[in-house]
């Protein structure tokens, strides 16, 4: 069991660095609700759904390649590998920033802001920096420098934290409490949401400068051969990685073009506002996916690899089980993390989005089949099918039930990609997953959320059943699972290689 162990360890260090971030950014949505209106938050979030389509195609799958790679050929020199992911991707973040900076004005008026081609320019800059430190951070994962890796981050949000305290909340206190002196230097200033972006685009570029150290200390020279090998490898995975971000921001870009003008824009501030409530699942799964996709490789050639898989899929389901009660029983609470009551009539997409985060999770388990025997093309062809499934869902419930439609869409993209991955994957390379118990998890916790919301409405000797005492049982519930899975699998992992 030293292996599971091994593998959440780094989840929970992976997940600090994510966790702080992501808490740390999370402050913002407070803080960008209260002084913005649904439709002004709108464009924060269509800018950055535009963005994450363009850092799929810069990076085309390169982390992943390199991660095999480096595996696959530990007597070559990992340098002359990342040097070869390192190159390709740098010139694809320098081409982007030309590309962006001579057009961001025709780009601008396609997207519909014609009086702020700036925002263009801003995203120009802060993906050609992202893209710069991307490979860097995938070999501190590659390496296990897990503590490297979440010191870089907490400073980058940080830093970001930092500016968008002082554009939006430091600079006009000073503007209001009539410092004349200080208001004259920085004459005209109004707040806007070009001020979040400028905030990122100083983060990102103060993250390259941490990550100098290890790209010098890295570079070597540029192969060639092996990159025509990584970048066949890759291609699938950067197939998958377009399919992906349409299944996570296609639901944000189409709301602004599927509902009247007059609707469309608050409905996408609010619904991405209230998106954001589902964080610490958002949280765990990412942070698992950082920790497991090196774990995969690391653990391939050992004879009880498929053991220690089907394990983390079984424990995986049982702790995201309780991070989903954890929040939808306390969506009283949790909706006041945005003060803007404007916005709170979009917690109800929230239990249909942390399902949606569960099964992907799950995908992310069990994709392990085709990455480890080098069939990344059924990456393409799932998340492709995926994608399709998004885009027409969307398409027929967006302009019926608005983001609500958005939300259900999300689901069922990632539940049909959990299902086609371990069917395709039981054919491909057989994993003796225990379905039946990861699957009465995540049961489990949605029946608890249907019993908490009966209770409320059957009180016995007018008693109410609080939440709190369901979270309490499910919480009972997953430390003994947890212990049973331990004590059971403690001495079978080396005695079965075959499973």
């Amino acid at each position: 069991m030293l292996e599971l162990k091994q593998l959440y360890s780094q989840t929970l260090i992976y997940g600090f660095s994510s966790v702080l971030a992501r808490v740390l950014n999370f402050l913002l949505v407070p803080l960008y609700t209260s002084i913005f209106l649904p439709s002004e938050y709108a464009i924060v979030t269509e800018m950055y759904a535009y963005a994450a389509m363009l850092m799929i195609l810069g990076s085309f799958g390169m982390e992943t390649s390199m991660f095999r790679y480096i595996n696959k050929y530990k007597k070559q020199d990992s340098s002359t590998i990342f040097s070869t992911a390192f190159a390709f991707v740098f010139f694809n973040a320098i081409t982007l920033l030309i590309i962006g900076s001579v057009f961001y004005q025709s780009i601008s008026n396609s997207i519909g802001y014609n009086n702020n081609p700036e925002y263009v320019l801003y995203f120009a800059f802060i993906i050609a920096f992202d893209l710069i430190t991307i490979i860097p951070f995938a070999l501190l994962r590659q390496q296990n420098k897990a503590k490297s890796f979440a010191l870089i981050k907490t400073i980058n949000i940080i830093i970001n934290i930092f500016c968008n305290v002082l554009f939006f909340i430091v600079i006009p206190f000073f503007i209001k409490s009539s410092y004349l002196q200080f208001s004259h230097i920085i004459g005209g200033y109004t707040i806007s949401v070009e001020y979040v972006f400028l905030s990122n685009l100083i983060a990102s570029f103060v993250t390259i400068i941490f990550l100098m150290r290890i790209i010098n200390k890295n570079l070597s020279s540029f192969d060639y051969s092996i990159f025509k090998k990584m970048l066949k490898y890759a291609a699938p995975i950067l197939v998958a990685g377009i399919a992906f971000v349409i299944n996570e921001s296609a639901d944000k870009i189409l709301l602004k073009y599927l509902l009247p003008k007059s609707v469309s824009m608050r409905e996408l501030g609010i619904y991405s506002a209230c998106y954001k409530l589902t964080i610490f699942m958002t949280l765990f799964v990412q942070a698992y996916r950082y920790a497991a996709e090196p774990f995969f490789f690391n653990k391939f050639n050992q004879p009880n690899s498929k053991k220690i898989y089907s394990l983390m899929l079984q424990l995986f389901a049982l702790v995201s089980g309780f991070i989903f009660l954890l929040i939808v029983l306390n969506l009283e609470i949790v909706k006041l993390i945005i003060p803007n009551p404007l916005y709170h009539e979009g917690v109800k997409i929230i239990p249909i989005v942390l399902l949606a985060n569960i099964f992907l999770g799950i995908y992310y388990n069990l994709s392990v089949w085709y990455k480890v025997i080098d069939k990344t093309y059924y990456a393409a062809i799932i998340s492709t099918i995926g994608a399709l499934i998004t885009i027409v869902f969307n398409i027929l419930l967006i302009p019926k039930i608005g983001y609500m439609g958005a939300a259900w869409s999300t689901m069922l993209c990632y539940l049909s990609m959990m299902a086609i991955s371990f069917v395709l994957g039981r054919r491909n390379y057989f994993i003796n997953y225990n379905v039946y118990k990861s699957s009465s998890y995540i049961i489990i916790a949605i029946l608890i959320l249907f019993l908490s919301s009966v209770s409320k409405y059957e009180i016995y000797n007018n008693i109410q059943i609080d939440n709190t005492i369901f979270i309490l049982l499910y919480t009972i519930f997953m430390y003994k699972e947890i212990k049973k899975i331990f004590k059971q699998n403690k001495n079978k992992l080396n005695e079965n290689p075959s499973y």
